[in-house]
């Protein structure tokens, strides 16, 4: 596992277990598929040796935690942790400027050549604005300008197009389960919005940009959000990702001279990982088992 790796997702859990949230304790890292090579951000929690023992642990008549458990507990405590860091400041007052400020930040990530880091800068600023000073009007304008960047980022298959798939799945990481969080109609209706811009940012990198990285940072955004449509038993967000995964699967073959290999590989081995989630959830779901069934055949 890469050190940077190790590093960010100690740092986004403030070295503290997601599960106790008990400063001081020792701490590791926890593969929550229980596959120790899957170094993805979205498969590592920070879990205490106490509560690591609790997860792997043969517990008797007691259950374990279960991975769905898990991933709930990392999401929730990152959040927080993200919310205990920030210092609320006062209202903005003139919106308008607002929403003319967030143009300006796109126009200058898409002026950029290469300069990842400032980019990757530029996308903190839009989300901080979602999260501390967010609206309606505010949230909309975001997401348009997330999914003008997955249009031009899918065609260059950048790290700008893994950036921007990590940030359209952080404008919903907050949603962990009805119980904790509810979604609402406006609710869907933006988690929708978000998954559409993920939906061109993977059709445009599989089809023009087919960048390796950017494949699997779209892909492991796109699981994350299918999750979320099992959690809140909303299909018509899963119906969309499948939709967008047969646009994909289809745009690697756009060009006869080459073929993307690479991107279609990895789609079908999404698709099997969306099956397990629906087993994992216990999702019946029988038109999308169905749908993944057909695609992998």
């Amino acid at each position: 596992m890469q050190a940077s790796i190790v590093d960010r997702i100690l740092f986004k859990s403030n070295h503290i277990c997601c599960i106790c949230r008990v400063p001081g304790r020792d701490v590791q890292i926890h593969h929550i598929d229980g596959n120790n090579g899957n170094h993805r951000e979205a498969n590592l929690a920070v879990v205490c040796m106490d509560c690591h023992s609790r997860i792997t642990g043969k517990r008797g008549f007691g259950r374990s935690f279960s991975s769905g458990e898990v991933k709930r507990y990392k999401l929730s405590w990152e959040r927080q942790v993200l919310i205990d860091r920030k210092v609320r400041k006062p209202a903005i007052r003139y919106r308008k400027e607002l929403v003319s400020q967030i143009d300006m930040i796109v126009c200058e990530i898409l002026a950029l050549e290469g300069e990842i880091r400032r980019a990757e800068q530029l996308l903190d600023v839009l989300f901080e604005l979602h999260l501390w000073r967010g609206s309606q009007e505010i949230d909309v304008k975001i997401i348009e300008g997330l999914d003008h960047l997955a249009l031009q980022a899918g065609l260059n298959g950048t790290r700008l197009a893994g950036l921007v798939a990590e940030r359209l799945w952080e404008m919903c990481f907050h949603f962990i389960g009805p119980s904790e969080i509810p979604m609402r109609k406006r609710d869907l209706e933006f988690v929708l919005k978000c998954v559409g811009s993920l939906s061109t940012l993977l059709q445009m990198n599989s089809e023009y940009g087919r960048g390796r990285k950017a494949t699997l940072d779209i892909l492991e955004s796109a699981e994350s959000f299918y999750e979320v449509a099992l959690w809140y038993s909303k299909p018509s967000i899963g119906n969309l990702i499948l939709r967008s995964y047969r646009k994909a699967t289809a745009a690697c073959y756009s060009d006869s001279k080459l073929e993307f290999k690479y991107g279609r590989f990895q789609i079908r081995r999404s698709l099997r990982r969306l099956g397990r989630l629906m087993d994992e959830n216990s999702a019946k779901w029988p038109y999308q088992r169905r749908t993944v069934q057909s695609m992998l055949q």
